[in-house]
């Protein structure tokens, strides 16, 4: 037996109650999601107006997602299930090349709302084959 919340099937007795609202665990609501993903997102392609561009979705994207700190982690982790319409009315912020002195990666921030507060989603793009791939959602814009 399970329980139904937002369409994905949880394992009856993993949910805990805050306040009257049923909830889930953090390490339960990732290994949900993951799976969710896998069959939904993952291998999709999307295109992202605020880019221009066509993005990929892929298991190494949804698992930083996933594990990616932020001020509203549950908040963020469940956005994961809303990253095609988070993507379509998100709009450009601005390109790194990646700070760890890799110049094959560059990371495109693009400017979400989670929880009512910006939120950004971060886009991987390989020099080599020129893919973008999903990659995460952070809550502040790493400096230089």
């Amino acid at each position: 037996m399970s329980e139904d919340i937002y369409n994905i099937s949880f394992p009856r007795g993993i949910l805990i109650f805050s306040e009257g609202t049923p909830t889930y665990s953090l390490k339960e609501q990732r290994k949900v999601l993951k799976e969710w993903a896998k069959a939904n997102i993952v291998g999709k392609t999307i295109e992202v107006p605020s880019i221009c561009k066509h993005i990929t979705i892929t298991v190494s994207g949804i698992k930083e997602a996933l594990n990616q700190p932020h001020k509203h982690y549950f908040e963020k982790n469940e956005a994961i299930k809303d990253i095609e319409n988070q993507l379509a009315t998100s709009t450009f912020v601005e390109t790194k090349i990646d700070s760890t002195g890799d110049c094959n990666n560059m990371f495109h921030y693009l400017r979400t709302s989670i929880k009512g507060e910006d939120s950004f989603i971060v886009l991987r793009e390989t020099k080599k084959d020129g893919m973008i791939i999903f990659y995460s959602i952070v809550d502040k814009i790493k400096s230089d």
